[in-house]
């Protein structure tokens, strides 16, 4: 049979628990599990089924029955608060046996030695986390710090979801804490359940966790092989090490999220100054990003608004560890061969004849190729060997120059500009037209049509911009409208070289080159010349 009974400042309660009835008086029988309170002076049942009932008889009854009938069987009691209350009233209503006052003074001992940890145990806090009872504290405020502190601490997000609550704690229920440090660290164990794993470090600046060192070794080796190219030498770059920790699980990567971490966990950071004429995707072009990094990388950016001088961050994924293979390679390269011009003068300038053609050569050529992280970025030569000797191109390159003569017939010239005629040489719109129009793009290149001394270079008005050129015997070329010219006055060219570049200055109605022939002075059908 067990017996506890709870005395507080205004109410005394009796738990009993017993196998068979007894009777509390003839006017009332207790069974099963009941609670008895006193409260103001009246008594009240509460059966294990629930309900109250009050009683009718004084707490003398009661307490006369539990002197009688249950103190020799006895097995252990509770008590809280003053028991002067149980006391009085055995004493008052019926003398005590001295055994009965050494249980009495028992109980006194016990209430004396037990009451202020009792009483201390109603004012106290539980921190329930989960529905589970994690730690007690007489202080609310420990609990409040050691829960905002371990979170802020660590990242709520981090925990999980995870039910919280503080309320009053009930007596014997829970480890008692004062210092908050160890709740703290109670409370992130909980929350944030570790795991043993290997940390990756580059130069001493950790990167990632994985679950041991064989992982963490395989890892480098797969990054190893992934870049190795034509069975090069695999370096790292920087100092890697590896040591052992424990960390939130969640922070444990797999294997195939931390290969993927090192070769694009990293960032590139660098700053594009906008040009004129820019966009953006001219910008992720130039920069290897695509239009969406840029944006991510310069919040608030308008790319419709670009300003010349603008500061653009080009932020790039880049690998954590870079891996440098170097290997040797041996290719097979052509020699150029070189043009040797010989002059003959059977030939009239301008004119080329094949004497002996050329061939390129063949080498072996060794080199030194360096590779990071897959591409190349520099090659050294090692070695050279020739395989075949290359053979000159040798061309007769005419010399003879032939000039109108007195009958008329014209010398042979070079066409000045590629392009088409427009516009011939003759009448047009009852005027003369003194030259020959060939149509070509602005900036399109315009040659000396025979070897000569530059007489004119400038300005000449409707003709705009305007070069001359004189022959000899009489034969001069004049090219007008041009956009830039390339000699001065004075100059001596040859044929076939840039005197300047097709245009529509001066006089005309789009880009093209007027070319003209005059002898001593007269224009003539450039036609005839070409």
């Amino acid at each position: 049979m067990v017996i506890s009974a709870y005395i507080g400042h205004e109410e005394t309660c009796f738990i009993i628990n017993r196998q068979t009835t007894h009777p509390l008086n003839t006017s009332c029988r207790l069974s099963g599990f009941d609670t008895i309170f006193y409260t103001g002076g009246k008594l009240m049942f509460s059966r294990s089924v629930g309900g109250f009932f009050n009683g009718k008889k004084s707490i003398s009854c009661l307490l006369r029955w539990i002197k009688g009938r249950l103190l020799p069987p006895l097995e252990h009691i509770h008590l809280i608060d003053s028991g002067q209350k149980i006391l009085k009233r055995l004493m008052i209503d019926d003398p005590l046996t001295p055994a009965q006052v050494l249980c009495l003074v028992a109980i006194t001992i016990l209430l004396m030695t037990f009451l202020p940890i009792t009483a201390s145990a109603f004012n106290s806090w539980a921190l329930v986390v989960d529905g589970r009872v994690l730690a007690v504290s007489p202080n609310r405020g420990v609990l409040d710090r050691a829960v905002s502190e371990g979170l802020a601490g660590r990242g709520a997000g981090a925990a999980g979801v995870h039910q919280l609550v503080i309320r009053r704690a009930v007596p014997g229920e829970g480890p008692l804490f004062t210092d908050e440090r160890r709740l703290e660290d109670v409370l992130a164990a909980y929350l944030f359940p570790q795991a043993g794993g290997t940390e990756l470090l580059v130069d001493g600046e950790a990167k990632l966790v994985v679950r041991d060192r064989q992982v963490a070794a395989a890892l480098l080796e797969a990054l190893k092989k992934e870049y190795t190219v034509g069975g090069g030498v695999v370096t790292l770059a920087g100092n890697v090490s590896f040591r052992d920790v424990r960390v939130p699980r969640e922070r444990i990567m797999d294997f195939d999220e931390a290969l993927s971490f090192l070769k694009t966990g990293g960032k590139n950071t660098a700053r594009y100054i906008v040009r004129a004429g820019d966009t953006l995707w001219d910008i992720a072009s130039r920069c290897g990003v695509s239009m969406e990094e840029l944006q991510l990388a310069n919040p608030g950016l308008t790319p419709e608004k670009l300003q010349i001088g603008q500061v653009i961050n080009t932020n790039r994924a880049a690998p954590v560890i870079n891996v440098i293979c170097n290997v040797q390679q041996t290719e097979q390269e052509e020699i150029p061969f070189a043009v040797e011009q010989r002059k003959d003068d059977e030939l009239y300038r301008g004119q080329t004849r094949m004497l002996q053609p050329g061939r390129p050569g063949l080498e072996e050529v060794t080199y030194q190729v360096t590779y990071l992280n897959g591409k190349e970025v520099r090659r050294d030569v090692l070695s050279r060997r020739v395989v075949r000797e290359s053979q000159n191109q040798v061309v007769a390159v005419g010399s003879r120059v032939m000039l109108a003569s007195r009958s008329g017939v014209g010398a042979r010239l070079a066409w000045p500009v590629v392009g088409s005629v427009s516009s011939p040489f003759g009448q047009r719109w009852g005027r003369l037209h003194t030259g020959m129009d060939i149509t070509a793009g602005t900036g399109t290149p315009v040659r000396a049509a025979g070897a000569g001394r530059v007489i004119g270079a400038g300005w000449e008005g409707s003709y705009g911009n305007c070069v001359e050129v004189y022959h000899g015997d009489g034969v001069t070329t004049r090219y007008a409208h041009l956009s830039s010219i390339s000699v001065v006055a004075g100059q001596q060219v040859e044929r076939g070289q840039l005197l300047g570049r097709v245009g529509s200055t001066g006089n005309a109605t789009g880009p093209h080159l007027h070319f003209e022939v005059l002898v001593n002075g007269r224009p003539v059908n450039p036609a005839r010349f070409l």
